[in-house]
C-alpha cells in the first residue's frame, strides 16, 4: 500500500515539475531570443564596422602608393633634367 502511494506521489511530483519547467521556459525563452538577437546584431555591426575600416585603410594605402609613385617620377624627371643640363 505504501509503495503505491509513493509511486503515485512520484508521478504527481514529476508531472508538476514538468509543468513548472514548461511555464518557466515559456517565460524565459523570449528573453533568451532577444539577448541572442542583440548579440548577433552587435557582432554584425562590429564586423561591418571593421570591414569599413579595413576598406578605408586599403584605399588610403593605395592613395599613398600612388602619391609616392608620382613623387618618384617627378624626382626622376628632375634628375634627368639636371643631367641633361650638365
Amino acid at each position: 500500500f505504501l509503495k503505491t502511494i509513493n509511486e503515485n506521489m512520484q508521478k504527481i511530483i514529476k508531472e508538476q515539475v514538468k509543468e513548472q519547467v514548461k511555464v518557466q521556459v515559456s517565460k524565459i525563452l523570449p528573453k533568451i531570443e532577444q539577448t541572442v538577437n542583440e548579440q548577433l546584431e552587435a557582432e554584425v555591426l562590429t564586423r561591418s564596422s571593421n570591414s569599413s575600416k579595413t576598406s578605408y585603410v586599403v584605399v588610403a594605402d593605395l592613395s599613398e602608393m600612388e602619391l609616392k609613385k608620382i613623387l618618384i617620377k617627378k624626382i626622376e624627371g628632375n634628375k634627368s633634367i639636371h643631367r641633361s643640363n650638365e
